[in-house]
């Protein structure tokens, strides 16, 4: 048996405070059905991240964690933003600057804006992190919102929380939990450096170079880790939600790394987790992964990229084009995850998505069927004969499958059209939700979950 053959996981995807809501469905569901408390691992991006690590510091109280929630993103994050002295304050600077440099051109001293115009934009280029540093705030907005200076270490010990962020030093995931903080491409790239080192001072035979190839090997530490002792779980979900272009990169302070060399050596630079995996499904789907699950289900709240028309200046260029990036990894992921043919160690995935109509999941489902990307597992625990593969009767599966999972009363249980449109209208921003979003969003969930569940993972319920 392969490890961790029968893990369990739940992958939650960014999205701002649409996403965040939305989840809170999809754990409706899964507690409706049981299997809520069989989930071993949680991975999490942006603002799934939101979610994630309020459910993981309450799961005790289920009613305690959606209220929160609820209640929390009621509240404008952006709004408070604004209203910070350490925001506020800056920007007035700011504007009083440009609005002087505006009126030195009507005086005669107009020619000292050939100094204060480059100055202004140096200072701005180089220290724009310091000036604005929008991520610090908005950090301390989510502690009071949602986490009231919860720690990594009070996560779940029930199950893992991986919440996961983008490393723009490595281009890789950079990923938080209760007892981790990781990259695991800073441990490959010493042992890439000691390794090569090492191999010079077996060539080497001069006395002198000797020395020096030894004292290199002393300042290259063995391996490089991260305490997570004390970190904030704010802090995590704002690197795990620090859009770019928008919010600023997260750091690492000096004093969660576990050596000072590690400090001089290596600066993670933290970013939304969805410039590299939007859905948080990487984790918990690549084999050699410690969180590797068998079973999984994937919660998008994500729409279809809406056409736009409205590409005037490098801001909404820059924000259109990582739209599209991001949108393209979420469709290669679906495709890698349930739109091919299964191996022996892929994960099982159930994926359900706000962009999904509930009356084509069992379409869906059956197409898979027909191109052989549903596991032998899944057939089997659908109970379907034999007979109707051979004589490839599509038809008689599919009543077979929506008597079976009594489909009509399924369909019931989602949106309207009206609703739906609702839901779907939302942005992924994190401005306050109306009741009629946040009933919208949890309903769709939560019926598409159980659909997709049921339809794909028939053999854990």
């Amino acid at each position: 048996m392969a490890k961790n053959e029968h893990k369990f996981g739940l992958a939650l995807s960014g999205g701002g405070y649409r996403a965040a809501t939305y989840h809170i469905g999809t754990f409706r569901a899964l507690r409706k059905m049981d299997l809520l408390d069989k989930i071993d691992v949680i991975s999490t991006n942006s603002g799934g991240s939101i979610a994630g690590a309020c459910y993981s510091l309450h799961h005790a109280d289920f009613e305690k964690f959606e209220n929160l929630l609820v209640k929390g993103v009621q509240k404008s994050v952006i709004g408070r933003l604004i209203k910070t002295p350490r925001f506020f304050i800056p920007v007035l600077i700011m504007l009083g600057i440009i609005f002087f440099a505006i009126a030195l051109f009507f005086t005669s001293y107009a020619w000292l804006n050939i100094f204060i115009g480059p100055a202004f934009i140096i200072a701005f280029l180089y220290g724009q992190y310091e000036i604005l540093p929008i991520s610090r705030i908005i950090e301390k907005i989510y502690d009071d919102i949602f986490y009231q200076k919860a720690t990594l270490g009070e996560l779940s010990d029930k199950f893992e929380t991986v919440i996961n962020s983008t490393n723009l030093d490595t281009g890789r995931i950079f990923h938080f939990s209760q007892d981790l903080m990781q990259d695991t491409t800073y441990a490959k790239n010493l042992k890439k450096q000691r390794a090569k080192l090492n191999k010079k001072l077996k060539e080497t035979k001069d006395e002198k170079e000797i020395e020096k190839l030894k004292a290199a090997l002393k300042k290259i530490p063995t391996e490089i880790s991260f305490d997570p002792t004390g970190f904030p779980v704010s802090r995590a979900v704002m690197a795990s939600s620090s859009v770019p272009f928008a919010f600023t990169p997260v750091k690492i302070a000096q004093k969660y790394f576990t050596s000072p060399e590690s400090f001089q050596l290596f600066k993670p630079r933290l970013v939304d987790g969805g410039v590299y995996d939007n859905q948080g499904i990487h984790k918990i789907t690549h084999p050699q992964s410690s969180y590797y699950c068998k079973n999984v289900i994937v919660s998008d709240a994500g729409t279809k990229l809406p056409f736009e028309d409205n590409y005037r200046n490098m801001f909404t260029l820059l924000v259109r084009t990582s739209s599209v990036f991001m949108a393209r990894i979420k469709n290669l992921q679906k495709m890698s995850s349930v739109h091919s043919i299964p191996q022996a160690a892929d994960s099982i995935v159930a994926y359900q998505s706000l962009g999904d109509d509930l009356d084509e999941t069992i379409n869906n489902f059956i197409e898979g069927l027909q191109f052989g990307y549903i596991p032998a597992e899944v057939i089997a625990a659908h109970n379907i004969p034999e007979k109707y593969f051979i004589d490839k009767n599509w038809t008689a599966i599919k009543e077979l499958i929506i008597e079976n999972l009594a489909f009509s009363h399924l369909l019931e249980q989602g949106c309207t059209a009206k609703e739906l449109e609702t839901a779907r209208s939302v942005s992924t921003n994190l401005t306050p939700l109306k009741d009629a979003e946040t009933k919208a969003l949890i309903k769709h969930a939560e019926a598409i979950t159980e659909i997709q569940v049921k339809l794909y993972l028939p053999h854990i319920l």
